[in-house]
């Protein structure tokens, strides 16, 4: 195996990149050397389901980023590359021409991969990075997508809703800031959502939230600041539902310039975080459970390990 790999995820709403150095003093295999995100918003350019064709805005958005990305990986002399597309990429209707163009673009081939295996690769890079080996249900709630991986008794179920920060502000938000009939709107479509699987998603003991809207709750709520948010600094902290209730209380009066001005929110997240905690919120009352542990390693960290031959995941399947 060669010793230093990147792996990237082009997600809806964002492209993110990690390189990383294999190590074997590291639990999941790996130790991370960069991380850098580009928020390219596909989901702006798409219908108000998710679906429809990736707009040229969207397209350059996401050249952008990943010819920064190739520049990093050829300065960290990488040699091995994993990359993956995800959310709503898999319901554009152009979604294999997109991808062919990017290659072409970039030099960089990406994998199209299913909802499934989102949710496996991601409850494998959070479970690893949190340290968990019993039962748990991990959610990574992204801007078209939400995945859902729960481990019940040695069983391992796989699930992909489409549930995302960004298509729920595009269908649902009409205003800046949002009406209550917006807020009543995405709180009811999220729980219609969650009916659809939740014999699939019900019963864990612990629940594991990973995604933006997620770090930027958590940043919140423990007093981090935004470029401190990082794996090393949020993984594993607790966030209650009162203190999720309690952020949404204060972000959906504001507008998004104000979510930026005054809480210092990122502005390429502070447009979708109210659908987000709306999301998050509704998954955990869903679910019946008042807390949850965050973490920020997550699908970046599942496409490495994949690959690293750690015996835990050697045969890490889906039922």
């Amino acid at each position: 195996m060669k010793d230093i790999a990147a792996s990237i995820d082009l997600g809806s709403h964002t492209a993110r990149l990690l390189i990383a150095q294999r190590s074997e003093s590291s639990p999941w295999g790996w130790i991370p050397l960069l991380r850098r995100r580009a928020y390219i918003r596909l989901a702006a350019d798409c219908g108000p389901e998710g679906d429809g064709q990736i707009g040229p805005g969207a397209a350059a958005r996401a050249v952008d980023a990943l010819r920064a990305f190739s520049r990093l990986i050829a300065d960290y002399s990488v040699s091995q590359v994993h990359a993956v597309a995800t959310g709503i990429i898999r319901d554009a209707i152009d979604g294999d021409r997109f991808l062919t163009r990017l290659y072409e673009a970039t030099g960089i081939p990406i994998e199209l991969i299913s909802g499934e295996k989102e949710a496996l690769l991601s409850g494998m890079g959070a479970r690893a990075g949190l340290n968990i080996h019993g039962d748990s249900l991990v959610f990574d709630l992204g801007g078209g997508t939400t995945e859902f991986l729960r481990h019940m008794g040695g069983e391992i179920k796989g699930v992909s809703l489409s549930l995302g920060a960004a298509v729920l502000t595009r269908r649902f938000i009409r205003s800046d800031p949002p009406a209550a009939d917006d807020l009543d709107a995405i709180s009811r479509e999220v729980e219609r959502r969650l009916k659809t699987v939740a014999a699939n998603i019900s019963g864990a003991p612990w629940v594991v939230g990973t995604g933006g809207s997620v770090a930027t709750l958590a940043a919140m709520i423990h007093g981090i600041a935004g470029d401190d948010i990082r794996p090393e600094r949020l993984n594993g902290l607790i966030v209650t539902l009162p203190e999720l209730e309690a952020c949404l209380a204060q972000i959906h009066i504001l507008t998004t310039a104000e979510r930026v001005g005054r809480l210092g929110l990122d502005p390429g997240r502070a447009d979708v975080i109210v659908a987000g905690s709306l999301a998050i919120v509704g998954i955990l009352r869903f679910l019946g459970k008042s807390e949850l542990m965050v973490s920020l390693s997550d699908l970046l960290e599942g496409l490495l390990i994949e690959d690293s031959g750690i015996e835990e995941f050697r045969n890490y399947e889906l039922i």
